[in-house]
């Protein structure tokens, strides 16, 4: 399946790519959570405080455990299924579902050095008999058949994607009909002003290495027009704001180091990334939306 060339991949997505190989050693695995590296969903108290360690923290573990749960949940994911984890990440979601779900996941993602990871995670766990993953672009092509996944899972992935409108595409056309893609992405909020948008999202956006942010309404619309039949487009009901916390300490801990002469250009940019998405986010410009869409039966 492994038939992408990297000379076909464009210059932004070799830049997010690029960008991710470097940073999920550090900043990811030893700086936000050893196995996701995606945003959590927390209960009362169950968000670290200032001074602990985020990658041992247990109430972090289980606010990332919780937001993949409620995301799939729609998909009714069972024993028996094939499900794609398009932007698979480091294989955090690929392992969780195969324990909790029983299916088979075949992870796609653009970021070898991820894949390294994730593949060595599978083999200790021993789990590489229901897991595998692939090279691939998902802007471009989910090296799959038509109609022959029955779940696609796609978690904090599609706002770096360079062509969103051509991976939901790609979505429906490998999804067997009544199969499903459940999904949660970065997006700025409906409504939001000119001069907010060019105040909050466009440092966001260029900070991140993100070409544009979906809303909740523009993301419903992309995914009628790529054929699927939308089932749910919403958010967490606040409790994803925990993050913004995280998001505020992690900036203060790299502001002491840069103030201390102990910083490098890394962290520089590190800082200017988790102050423009906290800073959006805290003034409602900026949220989490999670989204299920179904192939329609007839197709």
């Amino acid at each position: 399946m492994n038939t992408l060339h990297e000379s076909s991949v464009s210059d932004h997505d070799q830049a997010v790519a690029q960008y991710y190989g470097e940073a999920t050693p550090g900043f990811y695995i030893r700086g936000w959570n050893p196995d996701h590296i995606h945003f959590g969903l927390f209960e009362d108290g169950e968000c670290p405080e200032e001074g602990e360690s985020l990658a041992d923290s247990a109430g972090l573990a289980r606010a990332v455990v919780r937001m993949i749960d409620v995301i799939v949940a729609p998909a009714a994911i069972g024993a028996g299924d094939h499900v794609v984890d398009a932007g698979c990440g480091i294989g955090g979601t690929a392992m969780h579902l195969v324990k909790t779900r029983g299916c088979t996941v075949t992870g796609v993602n653009i970021c070898r050095p991820q894949l390294e990871i994730a593949e060595k995670k599978v083999r200790d766990a021993g789990l590489d008999d229901r897991i595998g993953f692939t090279y691939g672009d998902c802007s471009q092509h989910l090296p799959f058949a038509d109609g022959s996944i029955d779940v696609v899972t796609n978690i904090e992935s599609a706002c770096h994607y360079g062509d969103r409108g051509q991976f939901l595409r790609e979505v429906a056309r490998i999804l067997k009909p009544g199969g499903r893609i459940v999904a949660m992405d970065w997006a700025q909020c409906d409504g939001v002003p000119a001069d907010l948008h060019k105040r909050y999202i466009e440092p966001l956006c260029r900070h991140w290495l993100i070409r544009s942010l979906e809303s909740r309404s523009s993301y419903a619309e992309r995914l009628r027009e790529s054929g699927l039949t939308v089932i749910e487009v919403d958010g967490f009901g606040g409790k994803d704001e925990g993050n913004i916390r995280l998001l505020e300490y992690a900036y203060r801990l790299l502001f002491m180091l840069w103030f201390g002469g102990m910083s490098t250009e890394r962290h520089r940019m590190l800082m200017d990334q988790l102050q423009t998405l906290s800073m959006a986010w805290r003034d409602g410009c900026f949220e989490l939306a999670r989204y299920c869409a179904e192939k329609p039966e007839n197709t």
